[in-house]
């Protein structure tokens, strides 16, 4: 599933663990405004889901501001950065990894560390995953990808993104029926003035007929 949706965002344009002195917040809560949201994709499941679920869960709204697809030789790593700025407030961190070898499904190993050298986000002989933490620390989070087969390489696919784009909300959207209605009630108001106005020019009409009659 990972595969096609990481396949999807590139024709358009992933779980963070417990962590080290609690740099980023794993948070929940009713989803009641926009900063919810932001929470609800940081938040940390109870127990395993599967990866469809944990998608629709977490990655809602997900755009990534890095997405490549690139070959990892064996007994290599390859490293990517997201830089943080000074004083910048806490802000929610994603993305996901997907890893294959010969058209098939690989395992590769993925960490994710903090400014500090911190492990905050780590899995191990995995094809794919998603992480998704608050990072309240500044400074330069690191993401490596790990390829400890001495012989096989391997095709590597990484998305990573900061922030939380705003969704569209079923009420954010005018329904087939009420652009219906609207339609309907133009049509009504159209029809109402066209028939007003056309009483009114044929009471003209005659008014002016029986003048000239008369004359």
């Amino acid at each position: 599933m990972l595969r096609a949706v990481l396949a999807l965002l590139l024709l358009r344009g992933l779980r963070a663990e417990g962590g080290v002195e609690q740099d980023y917040e794993v948070l929940g809560g009713v989803k009641e405004d926009p900063s919810r949201d932001v929470l609800e994709a940081a938040q940390d499941d109870a127990a395993p889901n599967s990866l469809v679920d944990e998608w629709d869960k977490h990655m809602e709204g997900f755009t990534p501001e890095l997405l490549l697809t690139f070959p990892l030789p064996g007994r290599s790593d390859e490293f990517f950065y997201e830089d943080i700025p000074e004083n910048s407030p806490p802000v929610l961190i994603r993305g996901g990894f997907f890893a294959s070898a010969s058209e098939e499904t690989s395992t590769v190993e993925f960490s994710v560390h903090d400014p500090k050298g911190n492990v905050i986000f780590e899995k191990k002989d995995q094809a794919e995953g998603l992480f998704h933490f608050i990072a309240k620390r500044s400074g330069t989070y690191t993401f490596i990808v790990s390829n400890h087969r001495w012989m096989e390489e391997k095709m590597v696919t990484f998305a990573v993104g900061k922030g939380n784009e705003t969704h569209l909300q079923p009420q954010h959207l005018t329904t087939m029926e009420d652009h219906v209605k609207s339609i309907e009630k133009t049509l009504v108001d159209i029809q109402t003035e066209s028939t007003y106005l056309w009483i009114r020019q044929k009471s003209h009409m005659k008014a002016v007929e029986n003048i000239h009659t008369r004359v």
